[in-house]
């Protein structure tokens, strides 16, 4: 569990050097995947569509142990509506609580979905960069119906914590961005002054 702990860290600071990214997400989500046994780790974002303002999430980035299917090859979770699926999940994501349990236990339609991926636990940590709810990160377990024990919520709920970090610091760089483009063109000369 120590190995676990420490590579939480490295994704941490994986994460606020470089940024999330492709790379770096699925890198920080194998970091601490391995340690645990876990079979899969995803990382989904959160979205409102144009229609009604109907809630989506999206699978954004994936870490698959080697002979297990990735989750990238479920084209239904890169739209996935999570309120449809699973509403009381949705509800506790929202609430920043975790998600803790079997396929078996899952929601009807949740667990058909689970089922057609092989997956026999699941473990969903909220996401929270800011006071709202953006997205969440899912241990899966494809071997067993694994009951999730104290210190590997605590990893996850660390590891969420991480990339809430990198999306808020990702969003201030665009934010300081943004101001310094706006300073620039009002501080620039208009042509003919002098």
């Amino acid at each position: 569990m120590v190995e676990a702990f420490t590579k939480v860290s490295e994704a941490s600071r994986l994460l606020l050097d470089k940024g999330l990214c492709p790379a770096t997400g699925s890198d920080a989500l194998g970091m601490v995947a391995r340690p645990l046994k876990v079979d899969r780790a995803c990382l989904f974002e959160n979205r409102t569509t144009n229609l009604a303002g109907r809630f989506l999430t999206d699978l954004r980035y994936a870490w698959a142990e080697p002979g297990v299917v990735s989750p990238l090859a479920h084209p239904v979770l890169r739209s996935l509506p999570m309120r449809d699926y699973a509403m009381a999940w949705a509800d506790m994501l929202e609430a920043q609580m975790v998600v803790s349990c079997t396929t078996k236990e899952a929601p009807p339609m949740m667990r058909e979905l689970l089922e057609r991926q092989g997956v026999q636990s699941v473990l969903l940590c909220p996401i929270v960069p800011a006071k709202q709810w953006w997205g969440f990160v899912a241990f899966e377990d494809c071997r067993q119906a694994r009951l999730w024990r104290p210190e590997e919520i605590s990893l996850l709920k660390s590891l969420a914590r991480a990339i809430g970090a990198s999306v808020r610091h990702a969003n201030m760089r665009s934010s300081l961005s943004q101001v310094r483009t706006n300073l620039t063109s009002v501080l620039r000369p208009v042509a003919g002054d002098t």
